[in-house]
Formats: structure tokens, sequence, C-alpha cells
């Protein structure tokens, strides 16, 4: 994965992986521990999962713009989120990290 700067709506978080590979975004977070874990960007996707993943996440769905479209709080692991109509991007962020 490749560390990455993101801007969303002119707040930059910094330290973010980008999964690039099927198998990067396949992974996303599942088997990470919850101390070690990292925010994660997944560009061109519009639905995610969170199968065996240890912890709850969030996430940010993003427009072509990487404009704000929603923002999905406590999703809890072996669950699975729909596509959400004009999403582009996907940040998937640990409960830990502020928002």
């Amino acid at each position: 994965m490749k560390k990455i700067e993101l801007n969303i709506n002119n707040k930059i978080y910094k330290d973010v992986y980008k999964a690039e590979t099927f198998f990067e975004r396949l992974k996303g977070l599942m088997f990470v521990r919850e101390e070690k874990s990292f925010i994660l960007f997944l560009p061109n996707c519009n639905s995610i999962h969170t199968y065996f993943m240890k912890f709850p996440i969030k996430i940010i769905c993003l427009n072509e713009k990487m404009e704000v479209v929603t923002i999905i709080k406590n999703i809890k692991p072996f669950r699975f989120i729909l596509p959400v109509k004009n999403v582009k991007h996907i940040v998937e962020i640990p409960q830990k990290f502020k928002i």
C-alpha cells in the first residue's frame, strides 16, 4: 500500500494508506488489530464489507470531486454496506481516529 496525504473538505489527513491492488482492496483492514490500524483510502469504490475485521469503523463516502457525500459511523465487524449513490471513493477510518 502507498502512503498518501488526503484532502477532504480542506482538512488534511496524513498517514493515509491507498489500496491500489485487488488484494489490498479486498483485504483492507481485515485481520488488523485496532492498535495497529490505519486510515485506508479506497479509490473507485462505492461499497465495503467489514468481514473479519476486529473493530468497528466509520467511513467517509466521497464523490468524484472529493466532496463528502455521507459519513457512516459505527459499522461493526461482519457487515456489508451496499453501494452508495453518487459515491466514487471511500475512506475507512477506525473508531480510534477522530474525524
